[in-house]
């Protein structure tokens, strides 16, 4: 082993990345189960115990009563989180997670920085981004907004909230309510009282400034703290005239303190109790840590993310193994006069087996501790950098291995190793040693070896091929099956594609090596020497074509899914941007729309990435008397051209025209060309009308439910409508996820409502980028391993040519033509390699984006120039690097020493 340190060395690295990559994904599994268990526990505070109703039951305060007077129980308070509550300070408006205020210290979970808490109604304590968000301190007055019910012909809505507080629908549900939605919320079924929910605001002395240190709320981006009646009032939780109770908050989760010196099981025991007497049907009570090990046993998320990336890594560690292979071929040749010796002086041939594995063994082993190591240490790193981001969970602050994240990669390394060193310690044993000076050739077809290769390869590939097709062809009807077909297709081809490479790899190498022979004496050296060893080629080759198939099969998928994603959001929205104000009810109750604050369309023109801004007035209409109330946007024809992207849309703007979009034309039983009366609404069907005007109708493929006229069209119905919406078109789509970015902080302290197909468009994006990223980067490993294995190979190919290479020195060769062949074969060999690989990945993109997208949206089929290139580029350029050691070692032996080897 040391006189072979430096070839030792190489596969060591390959092992020591790919265990390092196993070591890697099972601790990174480790710490995602870990902020799970720490970001829930921190909501708890440090209570002792965690009681659930079970089956869906409320609690409700007489329940919470009992449990607080049951004996060993310190405190008890039932955990109550109220999501989006809106609130506004001038002309800024957040929405906010709201939390009551613990009875007991040991349910706090937030620090405050400033103030005090809140001990009466009509206080909040607010996060300090909030706060800050509002451009509000303590001592200010924000309003929060919640909705209320006003009886029909009853007492003013806001006189009615502070005498009889009630619920209402949630904000999202009501903001886009049109006058249909009004009208159902006023008519009450008969035997009701008859009213309507109505927006209220409620004024609040902000008294604390808070901080989350835990990050129990990070997920919400913090969380308000009030008094519990306020929470439930504010939360928009309740029926009818009554005050909203802590039935109506439908919360079934308690938290308990026990008292010091009670016995928890028996406090355990005693909430249990409580809790069926007092109705529920199957409650739990657990302590605190097993309550978190139960909410998320089985659905963390990480088991499936960890199987992903542990697919990668044994992606990677069959690379290694392919190289490990190489390079232990490269020390037998190294050493056959020696096993030759060692034979003769009476060594029989399981020791010199034994020796082989043996030394394969000690380096697995080395060198998986080596990789473990790194391993730990990259995701210490990790964490120490994610501790210094501000990322909405607890990020725990050391690696804690476990017994499987250690003897896991070691095992692995070791086992692969070995196995890896069998087929090496063979030939160093079964062949004589006059053989062993000539390279081993690939198993032949005609062979009973060769034989069962062939017909394991066809059957896997034509096998995989049917079911790939198969997979495709289903995916109109059902997508999931389709899916899974598919996967399972390209699976099984892949793997016939690589058992049978030594029989079509050479081939190819030997095709492209005659054209690239003819560049000169040097080229056609390295021609000749890849056929040399076409079996080792050949592992060389597909070691490399394995990592690069997978890349480019998914930069394939993912600019293919790109491109059809692209097509189906210019189908179902007119614009790329669309950032409107909500409906608001008026005095009578009606919604309606607000005008966008003044300087926003300015604002939004300035943006960066945005090529033209129109600002739009909306109305409600109904359509074509089909009782069907929607809004219409006045857009002229110039500003259709200068924000939509649809030429046929654009066209079909104009006076005397209606633009319906086909879901409502369906519903409405409108078609292209109708003539259709539209009227101005107030309030909804039923009610007063101020005109009706006829047109024609234009049904065009969006999916929306939003009526396209000319503002002339909106005076002609009576109303100039409200410029309440503003279209924005981006100058370079692929830029969507930066533009959507910068409007929605521009309106993050505002209700302004965004939408649109930028704003989709930008999420899958990042969803797609993201995803190629971690995948490219996991994939890389592999990458990288299959280049250390290039090198090993040049690396035998100098060993068995020494003799040879002394004597082309010998008759002219200069050292740059013999350091050129070198570096032409290592070209040759990562070139066909990574080109098979392109064009396989490139076919298997296809066929897999087919089976995912094909019963989706119509398939838009595209090539990643850049991508394939630069992976073409990079193999290229490593294979010219991997043969700068080996050539310079050819290069530097001297003619006459190479001669004189016997």
């Amino acid at each position: 082993m040391r006189r072979s340190l430096g070839r030792l060395t190489a596969a060591g690295v390959a092992v020591a990345i790919g265990t390092a990559f196993v070591a890697a994904t099972l601790l990174a599994g480790d710490v995602m189960q870990r902020i799970s268990y720490d970001s829930l526990t921190a909501s708890y505070g440090t209570a002792d115990v965690i009681a659930d109703a079970g089956n869906g039951d409320a609690l409700t305060e007489k329940t919470v009563d009992a449990v607080r007077a049951t004996p060993g129980v310190k405190a008890a308070d039932p955990r109550i989180v109220a999501p989006y509550v809106s609130m506004s300070a001038g002309d800024r408006a957040i929405s906010q997670t709201l939390v009551p205020v613990a009875s007991d210290p040991a349910f706090d979970t937030q620090h405050v920085t400033a103030g005090t808490l809140p001990t009466a109604d009509g206080e909040i304590a607010l996060p300090e981004r909030a706060a800050e968000r509002l451009g509000v301190g303590v001592g200010d007055t924000i309003t929060v907004s919640y909705y209320a019910w006003q009886s029909a012909g009853g007492a003013d809505a806001d006189d009615a909230a502070a005498a009889s507080p009630t619920a209402a629908p949630t904000e999202e549900a009501t903001a886009g309510a049109t006058g249909d939605a009004a009208t159902e919320a006023s008519t009450a079924a008969p035997g009701e009282d008859e009213g309507t929910y109505r927006e209220v605001g409620a004024d609040a002395e902000v008294v604390g400034l808070t901080t989350d240190p835990t990050s129990a709320w990070a997920q919400y981006d913090g969380a308000a703290l009030a008094t519990t009646a306020d929470t439930l009032l504010w939360a928009g939780w309740g029926q009818g005239d009554a005050a909203p109770t802590l039935a109506d908050a439908a919360t079934s989760q308690l938290l308990v303190a026990v008292d010091p010196g009670a016995d928890t099981a028996t406090v355990i025991d005693a909430v249990e109790d409580v809790l069926t007497a007092s109705g529920s049907t199957d409650p739990i009570v657990l302590t605190r840590d097993a309550a978190a090990e139960r909410a998320l046993s089985g659905s963390d998320g990480t088991g499936p993310i960890l199987v992903v990336v542990l697919a990668f890594a044994a992606v990677a560690m069959i690379v290694a193994g392919l190289v490990i292979a190489n390079t232990f071929q490269v020390l037998v040749a190294q050493r056959t006069r020696t096993l030759a010796l060692l034979r003769c002086v009476g060594a029989v041939r399981s020791q010199v087996r034994g020796s082989v594995l043996l030394e394969a063994g000690l380096l697995g082993l080395a060198a998986s501790v080596a990789g473990t190591l790194l391993g730990t240490g990259l995701v210490q790193i990790a964490l120490l950098v994610m501790q210094n981001a501000d990322l909405p969970f607890p990020v725990p602050t050391v690696v804690r291995p476990t017994v499987a994240s250690v003897v896991a990669p070691l095992a692995v390394g070791l086992v692969v190793t070995v196995l890896a060193a069998l087929t090496p310690a063979r030939v160093a044993t079964r062949v004589a040693p006059i053989a062993a000076l000539r390279p081993a050739d690939a198993p032949a077809a005609g062979s009973r070896a060769g034989r069962f290769r062939l017909v394991v390869s066809l059957v896997l590939v034509v096998g995989g091929a049917l079911l790939l097709a198969g997979g495709v062809a289903l995916s109109q009807q059902i997508l999931v099956a389709a899916v899974g077909i598919a996967i399972l297709g390209g699976a099984a081809s892949f793997v016939g594609l690589l058992v049978g490479a030594v029989f079509w790899m050479p081939r190819v190498v030997a095709a492209i090596g005659g054209l690239v022979g003819r560049l000169g004496m040097p080229a056609r050296l390295a021609a000749a020497n890849t056929g040399r060893n076409p079996a080792r080629t050949a592992a060389t080759s597909t070691a490399l074509l394995i990592g690069v198939t997978l890349v480019a099969m998914m930069s394939t998928g993912a600019v293919t899914a790109r491109a059809t994603l692209d097509d189906e959001l210019d189908t179902r929205f007119p614009v790329d941007l669309a950032v409107a104000s909500p409906y608001t009810a008026d005095a009578d109750g009606t919604a309606v729309a607000e005008a966008l604050p003044a300087g926003t369309v300015g604002a939004l023109a300035d943006i960066p990435g945005v090529e033209s801004v129109a600002a739009l007035a909306r109305d409600s209409v109904e359509v074509g008397g089909s009782g069907n109330v929607v809004d219409a946007l006045g857009i002229t024809p110039a500003q259709a051209a200068d924000v939509l992207r649809d030429a046929d849309l654009v066209a079909a703007i104009g006076d005397g025209t209606v633009v319906v979009p086909r879901a409502l034309a369906a519903s409405s039983g409108i078609e292209d060309g109708d003539t259709v009366a539209l009227t101005r609404s107030e309030g909804g069907a039923g009610s007063a009308a101020t005109g009706t005007v006829d047109l024609t109708a234009a049904v065009v493929p969006l999916d929306d439910w939003t009526v396209l006229v000319t503002p002339a069209t909106l005076d002609a119905i009576g109303s100039a409508g409200t410029e309440s919406t503003a279209w924005l078109r981006v100058a370079d789509i692929n830029d969507s996820g930066q533009v959507v970015q910068q409007v929605q902080d521009l309106t993050a302290d505002s209700a302004l409502d965004i939408t649109g197909a930028a704003l989709e468009r930008a999420l899958y994006q990042r969803a797609i980028d993201t995803l190629l990223a971690v995948v490219v980067g996991l994939l890389a490993v592999a990458v990288v391993i299959a280049l250390i294995g290039v090198t090993n190979t040049l690396s035998l190919s100098v060993i068995e040519r020494r003799r040879e290479s002394a004597t082309l020195r010998a008759l002219g060769l200069t050292r740059r033509q013999l350091r050129a062949s070198m570096a032409v074969e290592g070209a040759l060999i990562a070139g066909v390699g990574a080109v098979v690989g392109v064009a396989l990945g490139l076919a298997y993109g296809w066929l897999g984006s087919a089976a995912v997208l094909a019963g989706i949206a119509d398939l838009q089929l595209r090539v990643p120039w850049a991508d394939l290139g630069l992976v073409l580029a990079v193999a290229l350029v490593a294979g010219v690097l991997a043969s700068a050691l080996p050539g310079r070692t050819a290069a530097r032996t001297p003619p006459v020493a190479a001669l004189a080897v016997d």
